[in-house]
């Protein structure tokens, strides 16, 4: 999973952020997903033919992660992940998260709009020339799965 975390956040990211990107190393990605599965967070993997092909991340309050490969974007795996880790979530009580992305990641935006997230604010990340915007949102966790309907 770290090494689809990695390449991932390098398809969608690099292109974002040019000369400013900064790869994830292994081991710190490895002992994300450890603390994360450690501390009964919930994680969902996609899988095709045997390889994880994306992931979703949430704590109680909070996605961090939607990543997918490049490869199997537009496909519907996000939204399969998301509407799974929204389930999920509905089942511990919660109705809604909390989740970023960043603001020159017009896809994930379009996405997350078209499954019913809201826009609540924005926010700098960083400091000078490596710093960004990201774009703050809140989803009810029924929203994906009725968009899934729809």
């Amino acid at each position: 999973m770290a090494e689809v975390h990695i390449q991932a956040d390098r398809e969608t990211y690099q292109p974002i952020f040019g000369a400013c990107f900064q790869a994830v190393e292994i081991g710190r990605s490895e002992l994300r997903w450890e603390s994360a599965l450690a501390a009964g967070d919930l994680l969902f993997v996609a899988v095709e033919h045997a390889r994880i092909v994306g992931f979703a991340h949430a704590t109680p309050a909070w996605m961090s992660a939607l990543h997918l490969l490049e490869t199997h974007q537009r496909r519907g795996v996000g939204l399969a992940l998301l509407v799974a880790l929204c389930a999920a979530l509905r089942e511990r009580g919660v109705a809604e998260i909390g989740f970023k992305a960043v603001a020159g990641n017009t896809g994930a935006i379009a996405f997350y709009r078209a499954v019913g997230a809201r826009i609540t604010g924005r926010q700098t990340t960083g400091e000078g020339e490596a710093a960004w915007e990201d774009v703050l949102f809140t989803l009810a966790t029924e929203a994906p799965a009725a968009f899934r309907r729809g």
